[in-house]
């Protein structure tokens, strides 16, 4: 036994051991739990903070701190109590303020809170929670959000693991993380929550529901982002696992931005802590408890009250009625500041309010409108069932007028909440008789009814029937009754639904699914589409299997299918279904399908936003498939248009899109549908859509109320239409304009006019009767007088969204806004002499209408934004309040004078402040409570003493340190100069510095001023983004405020006088010639008298011009207006031109950097020189030395420019060589780009003749490629022709002085594109004309006699654009020396270059140059004034100023100058400041020059000195194509017109890289931009655009419409248009969009122009050209004539008519009603007329009132050309004018024939045997063989008819033609015949070619039939 023991004793202790080790392996037990029999003391506290994330900016919250009893009932069953729970506040700055306790919010909170609650926990898992009956949503949230601390779940076999877990924010993303410290018997777990993915996310949102999320990347940017993370503390003890401390923190962020740094941020944490355990049990409650389900967050049924009050609602009546007296008391005269707020206040009472107080309070206020209007308005926005079965009672009891039915109802059905409560009550209230009694009212609540059931249905899974039912009853009873309008409605209500249980009603209303369908209209078909969008979000794959069906049908409406085509990309399909569609495209014939498929896919294909990735990158893939052809249609074929831009920074992006479709009956499109879609962090919204359709209004506007049907021809084309196979009419298009409205995708209205109502409209316009009654019935309230005045609420916006906080108080994101709008109108007026009983329109034309009128509208917009806690006790929140208000207050007396054509109007000056735009915005922490209403405590949220960066501190000098001003006045100085500063400057200032702004114009002759002022203070200058902008606070004002005046102002005064009586009313007398003209006529005076004196003319002259330039170095321009005078074509010898001091255009100064042939070709190459800058040659212009200079030459590095000048006594020319492109010029000649320069002679005065100066260059300019210049002068010249120019800034001077030799006039030849002239004046000093190919900034050739000494330098640069041998600077000699030019690289020339040459004169009559269009003439001063006041008087004259009673006058006089009826049109406008002091004016001009110039500038400052703006636009060549090119300079404009200009050119690349242009950086002149916009073919342009840094420039970009172009000529042939390109260009492209029709021997060209070659049988009528409408207005046929081959004759029957044209001995004949008749007759049947008259041997036929513009017709060539109207009406062998080119062959049964042949010989025309000539039939033919047809012997027989010759005739001539055949098996018993068998109907089962029969030979000729 001993031996035994010891072994038994060693086994017990190793199982022992291994038991041991075992247990020692696996994990304790450490699943939490509480023991029954004890009990828990725990200690809690938890707060939540709202505000940003920055320290130091205010934030709200609240605090909950109070000790936990925690104690078992039974096994898994506890007690919980709350014991003395303290709630605080905290409101203030972060961290430095407190909480701050609350009694009240304690009290009201702590006596729910304080009852006991229990609980069910199992395995640290919380169960169902019970607690007191009733107890308020808030209090068992708040034990939720305790209880959810202790919800854990552990796994014993993992430490690290992931799960879905519940909570009290629902089942959401949860991972663990357990650590163990098994010496201490303890373990901590961490646990986070991915609030972001969650299984069953608890939320609640309002006014979200038409707001989608996005199907790809919706994790990645959402607005609001949460996470939550726990940390658990556990001991272990005997009794178990016990939880000792738990710390909870959640942080919920908002980027409405989507920044990644700018968000604000709600702050949540909890600590329970475990104080100690008691050994007690805890004793079950005597109250009756109820269950409130799990820890899951319970939202009330009631949401708690909007976050921007707190109210109390314990009498609700009461309290409505006070809301709305104080609302009408103190809004009579203007908005009281807190209208919004009040309004919403009274909108939130009518909430709570059930339908009996509402019907009590209407009791009250029902006979008080003002009450009664407010009181509608709120309960209209309340959303609520109990509002609605007020609106409800109050139609019943038809307690509404018409108009408020029409606000209140649609109002309240859109904004109500959708719920099971609301949606019955919404049914019944839509179905009542008395709205369907009303169409309009029906429209409107029925489709509000069908948004309530789509936002209903959004939130369930199934959709009840009894929602749809009253809109599917609509739909059936519509279809049943045959009833368009009712139609119409049912398919919008079912597309705002968009529930997949509508699609079976949908079918309905579309033929190819419905056979009772077909006779539906295009429109109803259209709309059946549209319902289908919005059912594709939730069925798309059903719907996209409809729509491809329809968008395959051939047979249906065209704008069907592109509907369908539409419908299908908004339900984004994938690769395959596009491919299909692109497979469909690329076999389609109809081509606006086609355009509109292609145009689709391409705009889609380069969209840039997110969720349309996948869409995007598949149509890129199909459109490899389609033609690129497609690309190349005009506007007359369907397109889509798409916009769109996306900011991945912020997230946000917006696209819009516009659908053009065209019908094939119109020229301009016939539905145009636009929609902007916005998309921000992962959700995506249809804005607003908008669509117009327009549908046979060409028939009602050109309806002329002709008797068609009446003629004697109407009868004879119905017959030979008849004779016709298969042939029919158009149907008739019934008139019709629709439109419809969409927000956020939903309809809220749409507009039918129909026929009667169109006839109606245009029988008021165009009759007098019709609009006399209206004008008299107006005229009737004017004398009545009117006074009304009006407050009504436009729209409240509420969207909130609510989310759970760990803590169990509710976290809302909320906005609410309100616009609300005012008018006081108070108008009287009579009318002398006052209207009689029959009164006419032209009375009113002598009358005199004397009206006063008081008018006041105003606008009020408030916006709310809000973040923080919301429960019905308090709200702690961060708030951003923004409000805007505006006022237009109009107080005036008119009076207007029809017959003397004056308006004066007078108004009270300024005599207090008046505020017309006001907007304040702040941001703020607020805390309100229940228990102290009134009293809400608020914090701005960027205190005023908020730190600013270490980096912004002023520096501080030791010496000055202690100078509190200095620093003062640096801080001032420093705001200043921030002041107008960009954004990104601005934060460079100090936070706490308030940025200001204020502008202020003051018109002190009007007694005011208007000033803009601007205040703001944000966060930005701690981070940068948008939200920190808009934390803080901001006002800006626009005021009108008085100015103190020296006599006081009486009234303010406008008179407008217009026609000849305008010259009599001018104050201040219009003067062209400024103050400087004044000044330079009397130097001119001194000037001529020292020459006398000194005898000396050469020297001075020299001189003088220098002096000039020096001493008058802000000389601005010599004239006003003049430049625009200038008339090339007006040519006179220069003898006459007396007093051109005056008249000549002045030279280029600051204001003008170069005169010159503005868009000539030679465009002064100053890019070039600009590059080649350090190359540009340097000029001395010193006066000393150019007076002594007689001859200098200079020779250059690479190419020497010679130039010599002569003087008094010899005249020596010498001419330098030059590059490539040369030019000689004699003086004042001007070369490529040589200056514009002016010369004449005066007797007493020496005129002055201008050069132009380059202004950036600080040396007078010469180019690369210099021009040979030669100068000669005459020995015994008298009068010097001298030119000054002065420039400013960094220009420099030169100036050129014009002669040419008395003797012969100098010969200048240039290159190409340059202009040969010469100028001389008789008697003229030699000076030096060197004409320059200058390339540098602004800068033009100068003609230099101030600086003689001058070198030019030329050089090869690499660069194109040089040019080429001086024979032939044409591109093709370009080409062939430097190869392929890029487009931007040629030079554009001008036309009027080409029409008016230099021509060499005799010596006595040298005029002066033609090259510059500036050269003026003394004879232009005659034929063209310089003013044109000085030959026509105004026809318009404006003043504004104020009465004063000093009598002295002030104000602003505007005077406008036209001659419009000349051939070159011009107009003058002149302002003019009225105040003695002032010489302020602005001056315009714009004239047409010539026919190939227009040109306008613009002046201000004073005496028009200081700035100028200055355009033109010429027409000529670019690149051998006709070209025009725009120009527009700006030598001098104001600084804050630069800084805006600026700003918008950084835009200017991206734009147009956009638009697809290529860039390319170049040196262009500073201050100027051309755009040459070349024609390339009809449908393309190049187009070149000069910038002052950068070139842009796109080849062949298409055209919307075809312009007139002709073929290409070679550069050498081209010859200038001769027509008017500014008076004809419009009625030419409008010409040229009308179609022709020409046959011109076996050619025939067809309206679309579309050509075929077919030769016509003999003898037989062929159909040309008919009108196939019901109108049947006209009809032409056509023959082969009987005296020759190519010859032919035509018929022509129109109005009671029949015509006929026949070739007859070389001449054509005119038969009119088959009786000979002259050439020129015109012909009238009722209603309308035609003319006939001869024309180029031939004859014409003009009827526009038919429809033919012009035929013509002269036996070989046959053209004719119809109305616009006529689009799509026609039919014949010309063709249906449909722009169907594809479809061109279409025969009269409307089938599209297989070739020409076949489709000519279907519009033959049949004659009865024996009677008529043409011995031809259409007949149906058997195939002549067996065919074997799917293994079965098969007999065909065709499907469309084929000539053939009559019964007893036999053929003599055949042609081959292609037809299709129909099958029959063998055996059948089939014989052919017409009557029997319709094979046209046939399907077709094979093609074949057959001979038709087209000569006919006939010896027995059967005349039976």
């Amino acid at each position: 036994m001993s031996g035994t023991a010891p072994f038994t004793f060693t086994m017990r202790g190793i199982i022992l051991a291994l038991v041991l080790t075992l247990v020692g392996s696996q994990k304790f037990d450490i699943d939490p739990g509480f023991s029954s029999r004890k009990s828990y003391l725990y200690s809690y506290e938890g707060w939540v903070l709202n505000g940003l994330q920055e320290k130091n900016l205010a934030k709200a919250g609240v605090r909950l701190s109070c000790k936990l009893e925690i104690s078992g009932l039974s096994e898994n069953i506890y007690l919980l109590k709350i014991r003395s729970p303290q709630l605080e506040e905290y409101n203030g700055i972060w961290p430095r303020d407190t909480f701050t306790r609350s009694s009240k919010i304690t009290q009201m909170v702590s006596s729910c809170l304080t009852r006991p609650f229990r609980f069910e926990y199992s395995s640290g898992r919380v169960g169902n929670i019970y607690g007191p009956e009733n107890c308020p949503d808030t209090c068992i949230n708040i034990v939720r959000g305790i209880l959810n601390m202790i919800q854990i779940t552990i796994k014993k076999s993992q430490n690290v693991y992931e799960l879905q877990e519940a909570g009290i924010g629902g089942v959401c993303h949860t991972r663990y993380v357990i650590q163990e410290d098994k010496k201490n018997s303890r373990v901590s777990v961490t646990k986070t929550v991915d609030q972001n993915n969650c299984q069953e996310k608890v939320v609640k949102s309002l006014g979200m529901a038409y707001i989608y999320p996005c199907p790809v990347d919706m994790m990645k940017e959402r607005i609001v982002k949460g996470t939550a993370a726990f940390s658990y503390k556990l001991k272990q003890s005997d009794s178990g696992t016990l939880i000792t401390e738990v710390v909870s923190q959640q942080v919920y962020q908002i980027s409405p931005f989507s920044e990644p740094t700018g968000v604000a941020v709600t702050e949540a944490k909890q600590q329970l802590t475990l104080l100690e355990v008691k050994s007690e049990w805890g004793s079950s409650p005597d109250i009756s408890m109820q269950s409130y389900g799990g820890l899951r967050y319970q939202f009330p049924a009631v949401l708690p009250q909007m976050s921007v009050q707190l109210i109390k609602t314990k009498n609700p009546e009461q309290r409505i009625m006070e809301t709305l007296q104080h609302i009408v008391l103190n809004n009579q005269q203007d908005f009281h500041d807190d209208l919004p707020y009040r309004f919403l206040e009274l909108v939130q009472l009518c909430r709570t309010a059930n339908a009996d107080t509402l019907e009590s309070i209407w009791r009250q206020c029902s006979d008080k409108p003002r009450y009664r209007r407010w009181l509608l308005s709120a309960v209209s926005a309340t959303g609520t069932a109990e509002a609605l079965k007020f609106i409800k009672s109050r139609i019943r009891s038809d307690d509404l007028s018409y108009l408020q039915a029409l606000l209140s109802v649609p109002f309240a059905l859109h904004l109500t909440k959708a719920d099971e409560h609301t949606v019955p009550i919404a049914a019944d209230l839509v179905t009542s008789s008395r709205i369907q009694k009303n169409p309009m009212l029906q429209q409107l609540a029925s489709l509000g009814y069908s948004s309530v059931v789509n936002r209903y249905c959004s939130q369930t899974s199934a959709c009840p029937k009894e929602a749809l039912q009253p809109i599917h009853d609509l739909a059936d009873e519509a279809i049943s009754r045959g009833r368009e309008d009712k139609m119409k409605l049912a398919l919008k209500c079912i597309g705002n639904m968009g529930e997949p249980a509508s699609i079976k009603r949908i079918l309905k209303f579309l033929p190819i699914f419905s056979s009772s369908a077909s006779d539906i209209p295009v429109h109803i078909q259209i709309d059946a589409i549209m319902a289908l969008r919005k059912i594709a979000w939730k069925d798309c794959k059903t719907v996209q299997g409809y729509l491809i069906q329809i968008l395959a049908d051939e047979s249906l409406s065209p704008e069907v299918r592109m509907m369908a085509c539409a419908v299908i990309f908004e339900t984004r399909p994938a690769l395959p279904l596009i491919t299909t569609i692109a497979n469909v495209a690329m076999k389609e014939s109809n081509l606006q399908v086609a355009s509109f498929v292609y145009s689709h896919m391409k705009a889609l294909s380069k969209s840039r936003l997110p969720y349309t990735y996948n869409i995007s990158s598949a149509c890129n893939i199909a459109l490899k498939l389609l033609a690129p052809k497609l690309d190349r249609l005009s506007y007359r074929y369907s397109k889509v248009i798409r916009i769109g831009g996306y900011f991945d920074n912020y997230k946000v992006g917006a696209a819009g899109d516009v659908l053009v479709m065209n019908s094939p009956g119109t020229m301009f499109p016939s539905a145009i549908i636009s929609k902007l879609m916005a998309y921000s962090a992962g959700s995506v919204a249809d804005l607003v859509e908008a669509g117009v359709r327009v549908e046979g209004l060409t028939d009602v506007i050109m309806k002329r109320n002709i008797p068609f049907a009446e003629y004697s021809t109407y009868k004879k084309i119905k017959e030979i239409g008849k004779a016709l196979l298969g042939w029919k009419e158009l149907p008739t298009e019934t008139p019709l304009i629709s439109a419809y409205f969409k927000l956020f995708g939903q309809e809220l209205a749409y507009i039918n006019i129909n026929k009667e109502v169109l006839q109606q409209a245009v029988k008021a316009v165009l009759e007098p009767a019709a609009g006399s009654t209206v004008l008299k019935r107006l005229a009737g309230q004017l004398r009545g007088g009117v006074a009304a005045q009006w407050t009504q609420p436009l729209g409240l916006g509420e969207l909130r969204y609510i989310v759970p906080t760990c803590t169990g108080l509710p976290l809302e994101y909320s906005s609410h806004s309100t616009a609300l709008a005012r008018a006081a109108v108070s108008v009287d007026g009579k009318i002398a002499p006052p209207l009689t009983g029959d009164f006419t329109p032209s009375q009113l034309l002598e009358s005199t209408v004397q009206i006063r009128a008081d008018i006041n509208p105003s606008l009020y917009l408030q916006k709310f934004a809000t973040m923080g806690v919301n429960t019905e006790y308090f709200q702690q929140a961060v708030e951003i309040q923004g409000k805007v208000l505006t006022r237009l207050p109009m107080k005036f007396d008119a009076k207007i004078d029809m017959k003397l054509k004056n308006i004066k109007i007078e108004t009270n000056p300024c005599r207090e402040e008046t505020e017309i735009v006001v907007g304040r915005h702040k941001a703020f922490a607020v805390s309100r409570n229940l228990g102290e209403l009134g009293v809400e405590k608020r914090t701005a949220i960027l205190p005023g003493d908020a730190s600013s960066n270490i980096v912004e501190e002023p520096f501080k000098p030791s010496d000055r340190a202690s100078s509190e001003d200095f620093t003062k006045q640096e801080a001032d100085s420093m705001s200043r100069k921030y002041g107008y500063s960009s954004q990104e400057d601005l934060r460079h200032v100090t936070g706490r510095k308030t940025h200001k702004r204020d502008i202020c114009v003051k018109l002190h002759h009007l007694g005011c001023q208007l000033c803009f002022s601007r205040r703001s203070r944000d966060a930005s200058f701690l981070k940068n983004t948008y939200l920190h902008r808009l934390i803080g606070e901001h006002e800006a004002r626009i005021v009108l405020i008085p100015v103190e005046t020296d006599a006081d102002m009486d009234k303010i005064q406008l008179e407008i006088q217009a026609g000849s009586r305008a010259a009599s009313k001018i104050i201040n007398e219009v003067n062209a010639e400024s103050e400087e003209e004044g000044e330079s006529s009397l130097y001119g005076d001194i000037q001529a008298k020292l020459k006398k004196i000194l005898g000396i003319e050469n020297v001075f002259k020299i001189a003088n011009k220098t002096r000039h330039q020096k001493k008058r170095p802000s000389k601005k321009e010599n004239t006003v207006l003049t430049e625009l005078g200038a008339d090339p074509d007006t040519k006179h010898p220069s003898s006459s031109s007396s007093a051109s001091s005056a008249v000549s255009s002045s030279s280029s100064s600051a204001v003008s950097p170069r005169r010159k042939e503005a868009g000539d070709e030679d465009e002064n190459n100053q890019e070039e020189q600009a590059r080649n800058k350090d190359a540009s040659s340097k000029s001395s212009s010193s006066s000393g030395r150019s007076n002594k200079s007689s001859k200098s030459s200079s020779s250059s590095s690479d190419r020497s420019s010679k130039s010599s000048s002569s003087s008094d006594r010899s005249s020596k020319s010498s001419s330098s060589s030059s590059s490539d492109r040369s030019s000689k010029s004699s003086s004042s000649s001007s070369s490529d780009r040589s200056s514009k320069s002016s010369s004449s002679s005066s007797s007493d005065r020496s005129s002055k003749s201008s050069s132009s100066s380059s202004r950036s260059s600080k040396n007078s300019s010469s180019s690369d490629r210099s021009s040979k210049s030669s100068n000669s002068s005459s020995r015994n010249s008298k009068s010097s022709s001298s030119s000054r120019s002065s420039s400013s800034d960094r220009s420099s001077k030169s100036s050129s002085s014009s002669s040419s030799s008395s003797g012969r006039s100098s010969k200048s030849s240039s290159s190409d594109r340059s202009s040969k002239s010469s100028s001389s004046s008789r008697k003229s000093s030699g000076h030096h004309s060197h004409g320059h190919h200058s390339r540098h900034v602004n800068s033009s050739s100068s003609s230099s006699s101030e600086s003689l000494s001058h070198h030019s330098h030329e050089h090869h640069s690499g660069h194109l654009e040089g040019g080429s041998s001086s024979s032939s600077s044409s591109s093709s000699a370009h080409s062939k020396i430097w190869g392929a030019h890029e487009i931007y690289q040629y030079r554009f020339k001008s036309a009027h270059r080409q029409e008016f040459p230099e021509r060499k004169l005799p010596d006595d009559q040298i005029s002066s140059s033609h090259s510059s269009v500036r050269s003026s003439h003394a004879s232009s001063r005659a034929s063209w004034p310089r003013f044109l006041g000085d030959v026509k008087t105004p026809v318009l004259a404006v003043f504004l100023h104020g009465i004063r009673d000093d009598k002295k006058i002030g104000g602003l006089q505007l005077v406008v100058y036209a001659d419009i009826d000349s051939i070159r049109p011009r107009m003058q406008v002149f302002v003019s400041n009225l105040t003695d002091s002032s010489k302020w004016k602005l001056c315009a001009d714009a004239a047409v020059l010539n026919d190939h110039k227009a040109a306008a500038y613009l002046k201000w400052g004073r005496n028009c000195q200081d700035y100028k703006v200055s355009s033109e636009l010429v027409t000529g060549q670019f690149a051998d194509n006709p070209a025009v090119q725009v120009k527009l300079e700006w030598p001098k404009v104001p600084s804050s017109v630069r800084s805006v200009a600026e700003w918008f050119y950084k835009f200017v690349p991206g734009a147009a890289f956009m638009l697809g242009f290529s860039e390319k950086t170049d040196k262009n002149p500073s201050r100027q931009a051309r755009v040459i916009v070349a024609l390339t073919s009809p449908r393309t342009c190049d187009v070149v655009i000069k910038l002052p840094d950068i070139t842009l420039y796109e080849k062949a970009m298409r055209l919307p419409l075809s312009l007139p172009v002709g073929p290409r000529i070679p550069a050498s042939e081209l010859q200038p248009p001769i027509w008017n390109v500014f008076a004809e260009a419009p009625s030419a492209v409008l010409e040229n969009l009308k179609a022709q029709c020409s046959v011109s021997y076996n050619k025939i060209t067809t309206f679309n122009e579309v050509r075929f070659n077919y030769t016509m049988p003999a003898n037989c009528y062929h159909i040309l050209a008919q009108d196939c409408s019901s109108d049947l207005k006209f009809l032409v046929m056509m023959k082969n004539a009987e005296e020759a081959v190519n010859l032919k004759a035509i018929n022509i029957k129109l109005g009671n008519h029949e015509v006929d044209m026949r070739p007859a001995n070389g001449q054509v004949k005119l038969l009119v009603d088959g009786a000979e008749s002259p050439t020129n007759v015109s012909l009238t049947s009722a209603g309308a007329s035609l003319w006939i008259h001869s024309e180029n041997q031939g004859l014409v036929l003009l009827a526009p009132a038919y429809g033919i513009d012009k035929l013509y017709f002269d036996g070989y060539t046959f053209r004719i050309q119809v109305a616009l109207w006529m689009a799509g009406k026609m039919c014949g062998l010309c063709g249906k004018y449909d722009a169907e080119c594809e479809q061109e062959y279409r025969m009269p049964n409307g089938y599209v024939a297989k070739d020409a042949v076949s489709f000519g010989h279907s519009w033959i025309l049949e004659e009865k045997p024996c009677r008529g000539a043409c011995k031809l039939r259409h007949s149906f033919v058997k195939l002549e063989r067996t065919v074997q047809l799917a293994g079965v012997a098969s007999r065909c027989y065709s499907t469309e008819p084929v000539l053939r010759c009559t019964k007893g005739c036999s053929p003599t001539k055949t042609a081959p033609v292609t037809v299709g055949f129909h099958c029959l098996p063998a055996d059948s018993a089939t014989s052919l015949t017409d009557k029997q068998m319709k094979f046209d109907q046939k399907s077709e089962d094979m093609q074949d070619t057959v001979d038709a029969h087209i000569a006919c030979s006939c010896e027995d000729e059967n005349c039976s039939t």
